[in-house]
């Protein structure tokens, strides 16, 4: 088995004895593997489980590994596409995206619009009040660098802003 200098081609060859035959298969990476899909927890990509949300929910991922059905039109929404389109619209808010996007008008109108949140001036968010709550929100937009991290919830302790000096040296 041979990788290609740029890593885009893997080779494998051999000899069937049996056969009395050689072999050379040649694959394109992307191919075999999800080379684009940058996720937390990669284990959970084609694990059988379908999460229908982004980043899993994504052509680089290959829409969970092949666990989720490929993304379908919503009705009356016209570049709204998403895994289950009943869910669009259903009464109960889903803030994931692609259900939480202005092109599928956040949820089909189940959940508010994102509003700007006082103090990050390029957070925008459906529950402002929600920013450094003191609780760990770790999804976007919240734990995002323009909402300082869940306004520091979502920071490691080291890295938190202290009251005083002697509290920053704290382990």
């Amino acid at each position: 088995i041979s990788l290609s200098g740029d890593g885009s081609v893997l080779t494998a060859s051999g000899y069937d004895i049996d056969g009395d035959f050689g072999f050379v298969k040649v694959f394109n990476v992307k191919d075999l593997f999800y080379v684009d899909c940058l996720v937390h927890d990669p284990e959970q990509i084609g694990n059988g489980d379908c999460n229908d949300t982004e980043p899993k929910y994504t052509e680089e991922c290959g829409y969970d590994g092949g666990d989720c059905p490929l993304p379908s039109a919503v009705e009356g929404y016209d570049n709204c596409k998403v895994s289950y389109p009943s869910v669009i619209g259903d009464g109960r808010c889903n803030r994931a995206l692609p259900h939480y996007s202005e092109a599928c008008n956040y949820d089909g109108g189940d959940c508010p619009p994102p509003s700007p949140v006082e103090g990050y001036p390029n957070c925008f968010v459906s529950y402002p009040e929600k920013i450094a709550d003191g609780n760990y929100r770790d999804s976007l937009p919240y734990n995002s660098h323009g909402c300082g991290f869940d306004g520091g919830d979502c920071l490691p302790l080291e890295f938190r802003p202290s009251s005083s000096p002697l509290e920053s040296l704290q382990p």
